[in-house]
């Protein structure tokens, strides 16, 4: 920060003569060009975002604070703020200062500011990078040292330490990335901090170099920081001609310094699936492979891209020493939609009976002497479920199939599923709900599939598709006069933030990751199909068609399921799972349960350690007698 926070830091005075050796008091600091400030200024708040979302190896959030003071012409000026507690007042409705208000209270100072440590840091930085050396990470009591009178207005009472790091990009300083928090930290803590500030310098040094040209979009760029692995350094990257793929694969090596353990990243694997349509594939291979000749397969749910499963994937992988491939199914991004575009959307059923077999075969074809175990969450978990127990039905029905339908019998040794239903049945709140599951009864089931049709509205610019309840309660309030007292909120979404989301601990970065990269849009029919779930009267899940009930014929899957419980889980309560699961007859057949809700079961990074841990064991334990 722009203040003097060095533990006893004595600035030097300035020489009055020449020398041959070149000191930190020397170095001018150019002010950024017009083109890369206009750039990071679209892009600067995912520095903070990432700041703030860091964990120790424990889970815990590193920092409660995070500020980024950037070079703006002669000056240093605090232009991105971010804050770990601002998630539980934006769901309690609580009001909060806005951070744009923060950093219009922030006023720039010199560079030249004797009392500026920050420019200081930077000046040494510099001398660092010139020599091919990272610049070093600074920590700071906040309590003992004189603070900047520009800054000292700004500190609150939980403000006590910080920790910083000057960023680069291209070699030239773009600024200084300040995390802040109100304990003090071991040396352990520290060193783990200083790995990972190393990580994020090297990731936006990486990123912003690549993205900021002609064609840069300062979205990907955002993304792409957000979403990195701070845990792991990246030391080779490649483009490799991976498993017959037309285009070259991403393949980067990482070392783990939280994991101690070095693995291959490959990003993406294509495979072609129904109608134009691909599977996107994301593979993480450890350097040393665990003995159970077991590969993993993780499905993300609904509305979901692979990345919702990003931390139990390197659990399982980089601590249990899985092979884990993480699937993105049609339409979660570009490269797995049809080239010329999209004439009709798709169904859970294409999802089950398309896609699924197409990655079964891909693996069976690249991997044929390895067991597979699919790791599904929410519908994720329902895919392979419903694939595996309906394979007899879904042969008969599609004689000639488009995607080769392989026996699951052969190849998927056990299934883990996570926080997934048997048939849909939320807790969230939705206005009017019972009132509305009334008035379906009053209505002949055709007319309610196509007027739900005309309902559900997606836009290309939205990350969050909703179903706008206001036409549906009033296509039912012109049906029958007991209706009519039924009151609404005519912006109701179908699951709020706090009952999807599900736990206390997620912090803003992470739910910013979650509706930028997380959120995808989703097919209509996709939706029409979890509506008339949800809607119905009866607790199944049916085909699109409505020729199948994928939930009654559960009774039929004779593979090993582990199934993964949250107790305070509004959006798969526990009665859409337990009671169905637990009648299949298989020995190897698993339920446990955790206090966590829908995404905090794969978000809290404590849960996830031990759910993974429980994960490898069962997995472990499934060729024994």
């Amino acid at each position: 920060m722009d203040q003097t926070l060095a533990r006893k830091v004595t600035p030097k005075p300035r020489r009055k003569g020449g020398a041959y050796t070149v000191g930190a008091e020397d170095i001018y600091i150019f002010p950024l060009s017009e083109s890369t400030n206009i750039f990071l200024q679209k892009v600067w708040t995912a520095f903070v975002n990432k700041m703030v979302s860091m964990t120790l190896p424990n889970g815990k959030p590193v920092f409660q604070y995070a500020i980024f003071e950037a070079i703006q012409d002669k000056n240093l000026k605090i232009v991105a703020s971010a804050t770990h507690f601002r998630m539980k007042q934006v769901t309690d409705r609580i009001g909060l200062q806005s951070i744009d208000d923060f950093i219009r209270n922030t006023i720039p100072i010199s560079i030249q500011d004797p009392g500026n440590l920050s420019a200081r840091y930077l000046r040494e930085a510099i001398l660092s990078v010139e020599k091919k050396a990272r610049p070093e990470v600074y920590f700071h009591s906040l309590d003992d040292e004189r603070v900047h009178p520009n800054l000292k207005q700004l500190l609150t009472k939980t403000m006590n330490y910080a920790a910083g790091i000057p960023l680069f990009v291209k070699g030239f300083p773009i600024g200084m990335l300040w995390g802040i928090r109100r304990d003090n930290m071991s040396p352990e803590q520290e060193e783990e901090v200083r790995q990972q500030l190393y990580s994020l310098y090297d990731v936006v040094d990486f990123v912003i170099s690549k993205e900021m040209g002609l064609k840069g979009d300062p979205y990907y760029a955002r993304k792409n920081i957000e979403k990195s692995d701070l845990h792991s350094r990246a030391k080779h990257l490649f483009y490799t001609r991976g498993f017959g793929q037309d285009e070259p694969v991403t393949t980067i090596v990482f070392d783990s310094h939280t994991y101690q353990r070095s693995y291959r990243l490959d990003a993406s694997f294509l495979i072609p699936s129904g109608d134009g349509y691909s599977v996107s594939l994301k593979r993480f291979e450890p350097k040393e492979r665990n003995d159970t000749g077991k590969n993993l397969l993780l499905i993300p749910g609904f509305f979901c891209r692979r990345s919702v499963m990003d931390k139990v994937a390197r659990e399982l992988s980089l601590r249990h020493g899985y092979r884990v491939f993480s699937m993105d199914m049609r339409g979660r991004s570009r490269r797995t939609l049809p080239l010329f575009g999209i004439r009709e959307g798709w169904t859970v059923d294409d999802f089950i009976q398309e896609d699924f077999p197409a990655v079964l075969g891909w693996i069976k074809e690249n991997f044929p002497n390895e067991q597979l175990v699919v790791v599904g969450h929410s519908m994720g978990g329902m895919i392979p479920r419903f694939y595996c127990s309906a394979y007899e039905e879904i042969v008969k029905q599609k004689p000639n199939p488009t995607v080769p339908l392989l026996d699951p019998k052969e190849l998927i040794s056990g299934i883990v599923s996570i926080t997934s239903p048997n048939f849909v049945r939320l807790q969230a709140q939705i206005p009017g709900l019972d009132i509305l599951k009334m008035g379906l009864k009053l209505v002949p089931s055709k007319t309610i599939s196509d007027f739900l049709f005309d309902l559900t509205s997606f836009s290309l610019q939205t990350t969050l598709p909703t179903v706008d309840l206001n036409k549906f309660f009033k296509f039912l309030l012109g049906l029958h006069s007991s209706l009519r007292a039924v009151s609404f909120d005519l912006h109701a979404k179908v699951v709020n933030l706090r009952d999807f989301v599900g736990y206390k601990q997620i912090s803003p970065p992470e739910w910013y990751f979650l509706i930028e990269d997380i959120f995808c849009e989703e097919s209509t029919k996709v939706v029409l199909q979890f509506l008339r779930s949800q809607l119905s009267q009866d607790r199944s899940f049916l085909s699109y068609d409505g020729t199948l009930d994928y939930t009654a014929l559960q009774k039929n899957l004779q593979i090993p399921l582990f199934s993964v419980l949250g107790s305070v889980d509004k959006v798969v309560p526990s009665e859409t799972i337990e009671n169905d699961l637990a009648a299949l007859p298989h020995k190897k057949n698993k339920i446990l349960s955790y206090e966590q809700g829908h995404l905090g079961i794969v978000f809290h990074m404590p849960v996830v350690k031990e759910m993974c841990s429980e994960i490898d064991s069962w997995i472990k334990g499934l060729d024994s007698t």
